[in-house]
């Protein structure tokens, strides 16, 4: 399977459709004036001579400019079907013209483009590959420039991607230099490259990058011994242990990827170096490393995951730790992480056709990536815990502004990850609603799908082909859901199961209509007990959302709260937040302590309470405030 182009599908269900139009009036004009503010397009300006100045900022600010010119390619392709959007798009048309001419000046006559270096370090380019992220933004300029040429057929972008590349190919490779970068990132892009030009060269660059990293001894060891390379970024040593030896965990540089066996060190680096790999073991059919990923993947969703899908709670490493431990209150579920997850659930879903990637995809998309950017889409989170105390809180803008960009190309591109079609068969992998024009079965189909997702499991599909057509409809049923039901109306077929999927394949025939109901009913669930936050604790679920207590709307600090989870939980809606909410009436307690700091086992009264619940995705867009995702349970 593969994704149904942009150019050919719309989303049009209130939810997602709300917030692409969110994203292309508000969030990339704001991104825009931050990327200005903060000097990131002026760096681009200085490095092409226009200006005079010295560089400001972290040495991989280039990649933020990057990453939102591609959330702008989406917007531009989502817009291109939808008209009320016309004048937004053509705000965005503008600033993406000028910035594709300032960063056209300032690359360099051999390729190399990266504002850091060219504006203070000029002869230090490539001296340190594991902190500097040289190509780790260079593969964001590619993926922005692959971007564009689909959307919009543009080149001018994929071009300076494309002589980036060539010239990192020109400095590392098997015959000349080894080398890959300390944050992955540039191995996806180029499959991506590959794809986009007909150039198998890319994608073998990047099978050669990917299967090299973790041989010993590492090219970051040979740095650390350097001077010159440690003075460019201290930071280094965090690659060392206690002992002085050095330890690759940090960017997945532990162990050649075929003998991975679980998910360590930083986040957002394991997931896009597992993106490129499940590409990577696609194109080839490398069933070896499919198994390898498959592996890594079980003990991330078994064992190192939150119930939102966010992944990583260490600071230190912004990534992974050990088995089971996933504390609440101070989780860093960066952001970026859990839009990593989408991607790389994505790549397994198509690489395998096992629904269940598709369920943990669904699960970080509306929980733990979602969360990271405000209703109003011009405020955001950087880390995503469970638990707050009052001190967390939405900021316009990080000096590491890595999610804004990501959070809005995710969003753009959304339809990229919910639909996916083969030459005989529509996947419905997230029951969006949306209106597409695909070939099936050998012609022209047009589609819509009626949803009001993820607030009801209703679903209608309207399959109208220009002749009757002989092809297959698969509808994913969702993990979460009890009970489904389906009904093609004046016809007997029934559906067969294959890999989670529920699979129509009949002769359709224009205007037929196939109708979907999963039953959505509010879930309390537990957490495997070697999660010691969790013990004792329950966690409320309705369909693909995970829910939280937010004090706004409890008297009593939810951390009091516990709830009776064999009480019924009633719907009930907020108006200001467009969210449908989970009512638990009088049906918690909570433990109201005598006056004083300590008191007698038995002194403490317990008063009735209600408590109402959120989706977690829109807690803080009031103002900061104690919340909790996990309740203890009477």
């Amino acid at each position: 399977m593969s994704s149904v182009p942009l150019s050919q599908i719309t989303l049009t269900d209130p939810f997602w459709s709300g917030w692409q139009k969110t994203v292309i009036e508000t969030t990339l004009p704001q991104q825009f004036e931050q990327l200005v503010a903060t000097n990131r397009i002026a760096n681009f300006e200085l490095a092409a001579g226009r200006k005079e100045g010295a560089f400001e900022g972290l040495r991989f600010n280039d990649s933020d400019v990057y990453k939102f010119l591609e959330a702008c390619a989406y917007s531009l392709a989502v817009a291109e079907r939808r008209p009320e959007l016309k004048a937004a798009a053509d705000r965005v048309r503008g600033i993406v013209d000028t910035c594709i001419d300032v960063i056209g000046a300032a690359q360099m006559p051999d390729g190399y483009i990266n504002t850091y270096f060219q504006l203070g370090h000029p002869s230090k380019r490539w001296l340190n590959l594991n902190a500097m992220h040289e190509m780790y933004s260079g593969g964001h300029l590619i993926e922005a420039g692959v971007a564009l040429f689909e959307c919009t057929g543009d080149r001018p972008l994929l071009d300076i991607g494309i002589r980036f590349a060539d010239h990192v190919m020109s400095v590392f490779g098997p015959d000349t230099r080894r080398g890959y970068c300390g944050h992955q990132e540039i191995e996806l892009a180029l499959v991506r490259l590959a794809a986009a030009t007909g150039e198998a060269k890319y994608a073998d660059f990047a099978n050669w990058m990917v299967e090299e990293r973790g041989h010993a001894p590492s090219v970051f060891e040979a740095e650390l011994g350097d001077p010159e390379s440690v003075a460019l970024a201290p930071e280094a040593a965090r690659l060392l242990i206690g002992t002085g030896e050095y330890c690759g965990d940090y960017c997945q540089d532990h162990a050649p990827i075929r003998e991975h066996t679980e998910v360590v060190g930083h986040a957002v680096r394991a997931m896009y170096y597992y993106i490129a790999a499940a590409d990577l073991a696609a194109d080839k059919g490398d069933s070896a490393l499919e198994e390898a990923l498959e592996r890594v993947w079980s003990n991330l969703i078994n064992r190192r995951m939150y119930v939102t899908a966010g992944i990583g709670p260490s600071a230190s490493n912004e990534g992974f730790t050990g088995d089971f431990d996933l504390p609440n209150l101070t989780a860093y579920a960066e952001t970026c992480a859990s839009i990593g997850l989408v991607f790389w659930g994505h790549k397994m879903l198509e690489l395998t056709g096992n629904s269940d990637y598709a369920d943990v995809l669904e699960r970080a998309l509306y929980n733990g990536a979602l969360s990271g950017i405000s209703l109003s889409g011009d405020r955001y989170f950087y880390t995503n815990p469970l638990e707050s105390r009052g001190s967390h809180q939405r900021v316009p803008w990080f000096l590491c502004a890595c999610c804004p960009p990501n959070i809005a190309r995710l969003i753009g591109n959304l339809a990229h990850y919910a639909v996916g079609a083969s030459s005989d068969t529509l996947y419905l992998h997230v029951p969006v609603g949306f209106e597409a024009d695909v070939e099936l079965g050998g012609g022209p189909v047009h589609l819509s799908c009626k949803s009001n997702y993820p607030w009801s499991g209703e679903m209608e599909v309207i399959i109208s082909p220009d002749h009757p057509r002989d092809f297959a409809v698969a509808v994913r049923i969702p993990g979460w859901a009890d009970d489904v039901s389906f009904d093609i109306e004046n016809a007997v077929e029934e559906a067969e199961y294959q890999n989670g999927y529920a699979v129509f394949r009949r002769t359709w025939q224009a205007g037929d209509k196939l109708k979907i109901e999963f039953e959505m009913e509010p879930k309390w669930i537990e957490a495997d007990p070697r999660v010691r936050d969790n013990l004792g604790r329950a966690a409320l679920m309705r369909g693909p959302l995970v829910y939280c207590a937010e004090q706004h709307d409890v008297t009593y600090t939810p951390q009091l709260f516990m709830a009776d989870t064999e009480a019924p939980v009633e719907l009930g809606q907020n108006a200001s937040l467009g969210v449908t909410t989970m009512v638990v009436e009088g049906a918690c307690e909570v433990e109201l302590f005598p006056e004083g700091l300590y008191a007698e086992v038995g002194a403490t009264d317990v008063a009735g309470s209600t408590a109402t619940y959120i989706p977690f995705y829109a807690w803080n867009n009031r103002g900061a405030t104690n919340m909790q995702v996990w309740t203890r349970k009477l």
